[in-house]
């Protein structure tokens, strides 16, 4: 403990310190009183009504050739470690992936002209894949930009 006395920062009289550390008030009411002080001038300087914390050591970031550099190399690894480790069933489909199943589908339903369409007004196709007869209202349509 020391035994140099103190100046409270709120109310402004001498004390000892309790704790090893410097204690900047007297006593917990004023250390509380002092935090509301501050908190209240913040708000009013504020318009949004939202307290600005002060920063005494603000550094600004600025972009340099080895920040870029790192930047492309971490995101070449990142996506390298993806192709490697993602399974081939999970990864996302292309527009080519879905361009080429649209075209598999289109092949494999075939339209009968010489049969009547069914009472709903589904139309006959041959399905090539099972080599039979179905009804359908329309073959799936996609358009991809």
């Amino acid at each position: 403990m020391e035994n140099h006395l103190y100046t409270c920062h709120y109310c402004g009289i001498k004390y000892k310190p309790n704790r090893r550390n410097k204690q900047l008030y007297c006593s917990n009411s004023c250390r509380v009183n002092s935090f509301n002080i501050k908190k209240k001038e913040a708000l009013q300087n504020n318009k949004k009504g939202l307290a600005i914390p002060k920063q005494k050591n603000e550094s600004v970031q600025k972009i340099n050739i080895a920040g870029i550099g790192n930047a492309a190399i971490a995101n070449v690894a990142t996506e390298f470690a993806k192709n490697i480790f993602t399974k081939e069933e999970n990864k996302p489909a292309t527009k080519g992936d879905l361009q080429g199943m649209l075209s598999k589908i289109q092949l494999r339903y075939m339209p009968i002209s010489n049969m009547p369409n069914r009472v709903d007004g589904a139309k006959p196709f041959y399905d090539s894949g099972t080599e039979t007869v179905v009804f359908r209202n329309q073959l799936p349509t996609l358009k991809l930009g």
